[in-house]
């Protein structure tokens, strides 16, 4: 049986107010001072854990989920923020942006296990260590698996590859 409202709202108060300050000291030592992003990860990171805790009440509130939610979002708007800069060279450097509807249709085209090694690297920004981690994979077997599937993608047999 779930606590009555007010109790529930009580243990979040309480959670919120011991450990914004580490929080937000967190957030603004990773934003290099930049206070508007600090409080706008900070602020997104708790109605994170807010969310996550009207689910299930019974969840043990820690800092150690509120740290890790801000890290994470801070990294989602480094990589938005690389993809937007490089999508911006492309248009300085008068490069051709391609069709909208070509790269996604060549993807389908592909395995899944490659469709999702070349998203996860080129279109998430992730690193290949990262790519390997979240695929389950040894670095040189995730090194392998994006050569082939690059390969594939220019429409080489990925034996000549």
């Amino acid at each position: 049986m779930s606590a009555p409202r007010s109790r529930r709202q009580d243990r979040f108060l309480s959670f919120y107010d011991d450990t914004f300050e580490e929080a937000y000291r967190y957030a603004g030592r990773l934003c290099g001072g930049d206070r508007e992003t600090a409080e706008d990860l900070v602020q997104d990171s708790y109605t994170s854990v807010l969310r996550r805790f009207r689910a299930d009440d019974r969840i043990d509130l820690q800092i150690g989920y509120v740290i890790t939610t801000i890290r994470n979002r801070y990294l989602d708007r480094l990589r938005v923020a690389a993809r937007e800069e490089r999508r911006l060279r492309l248009v300085a450097a008068g490069a051709a942006a391609p069709e909208p509807a070509l790269m996604p249709v060549q993807l389908a085209g592909l395995p899944d296990r490659d469709r999702t090694a070349l998203v996860l690297r080129y279109v998430d920004d992730l690193s290949v260590p990262e790519v390997a981690d979240a695929l389950g994979l040894s670095l040189h077997a995730t090194e392998s698996l994006l050569v082939r599937a690059r390969a594939r993608l220019r429409g080489k047999d990925a034996r000549d590859a």
